[in-house]
This record gives structure tokens, sequence and C-alpha cells, in this order.
């Protein structure tokens, strides 16, 4: 769930609106039927934990209408997670889907933007990926 964790960190710090353009796991449709435009974060395989630290590697990608758009969201996120790697303590909790307590964060950036396409509605999608090390408080 540190993926839906990291979707409302970044919308607490302006980049959007949890459920509105930021999304976890899918882009859910529009009325029309069609995948709405904004950023989700997708979990990806990684270390499997070691001792009560807790790794997690996770994409954030985006897909609006103006290709200009989601370029400069993920550049202006990848800069966010750059600049606070070292001041990320905890996660922020997202009541009522998970309330899990995510302590000691350190949140790594590992690639740059890259442009994986576009979609079936000519729609281009970006990725960034990073990687999450932290502890769950069992307190």
């Amino acid at each position: 769930m540190i993926p839906l964790h990291i979707a409302k960190l970044l919308a607490d710090n302006g980049f959007g609106t949890l459920d509105t353009d930021i999304f976890w796991e899918e882009a859910p449709l529009n009325a029309q039927g069609k995948p709405k435009d904004g950023i989700w974060v997708v979990e990806r395989g990684s270390v499997v934990d070691r001792f009560n630290t807790t790794t997690q590697a996770f994409d954030i990608y985006s897909r609006y209408a103006n290709k200009l758009t989601g370029a400069s969201k993920l550049e202006d996120i990848l800069a966010f997670l750059k600049d606070s790697y070292a001041e990320i303590c905890t996660l922020p909790k997202v009541p009522p889907y998970s309330l899990r307590d995510y302590i000691n964060v350190q949140i790594t950036p590992t690639s740059s933007v890259e442009n994986v396409g576009t979609d079936e509605q000519d729609k281009v999608v970006r990725v960034i990926s990073a990687e999450v090390k932290c502890n769950i408080n069992q307190d």
C-alpha cells in the first residue's frame, strides 16, 4: 500500500487531488469511458523486507491531453522527490483506505522522465521511477 501513501504525499504537496487527478494503481475512466487525465502511482516488484526495513519500488505515470502538462508535471515531481530526499520522515495516512504508519522514510528517484508511447486516444504517457525505504510503525 506504500504507493497509495505516495499518491497522498503528492496530493498534500500540491501536485493534484487524490481520486481526481492523482490515482493509485490505475487511471479510472471518465464519463465517456476513456481513461482520466492525471498521474497514477503503481508499485513494482522490488527487494524483499530485511529486518524491520521495507523497500518498495514504484512508478509514477502521467497522461494528459496536453503533452507539455504531463512532461512538466513529472519533472516537477522528480525535482520534489530529489529535493525532499532527506526531509520526508513519514508518509501521510490515507483514511479510510489505509491508516498504516510508515516512518523513517527515504524516497530515491531511480530514473528520469521517460516517454513510454501513446495510448489509444493518442495521448502521450510518461513515467518516472523511484524507491522507498522505510519502517512500519508497529505501535
